[in-house]
């Protein structure tokens, strides 16, 4: 899965960057069956190290839908896991969405 990561107003660093690629892997795997490589995920940090509160945002273009999660955290890395176990949440629903109507729209078996 292709991937970016904007960040605003917040500094990167090597072990968020890691986590990041790691929950990117768990979320290709889980996408791969019903979208191969034909899925993009933007990553955005916002943060104000001030003030404390930071802000992950994920948007997941998987074919012709989009799915988004939003979290707020005073912690860099909590922001991070809230939004991925809510774009997992996500994904779960859209995968249950996609077997819904793979299985409406195959073809009925014929009795002879």
């Amino acid at each position: 899965m292709r991937h970016e990561i904007r960040t605003h107003e917040i500094a990167m660093n090597p072990q968020i960057e890691k986590i990041i690629e790691q929950k990117v892997a768990k979320l290709d795997q889980r996408l791969k069956p019903y979208h191969p490589d034909a899925a993009h995920l933007e990553v955005q940090l916002h943060g104000q190290e001030k003030s404390s509160s930071f802000r992950c945002a994920l948007t997941l273009h998987a074919y012709q839908d989009a799915l988004h999660a939003e979290k707020d955290a005073p912690e860099l890395r909590e922001a991070v896991d809230r939004a991925f176990d809510a774009m997992f949440k996500e994904l779960e629903h859209y995968r249950a969405r996609i077997n819904k109507s793979l299985q409406h729209n195959a073809p009925k078996a014929e009795i002879s």
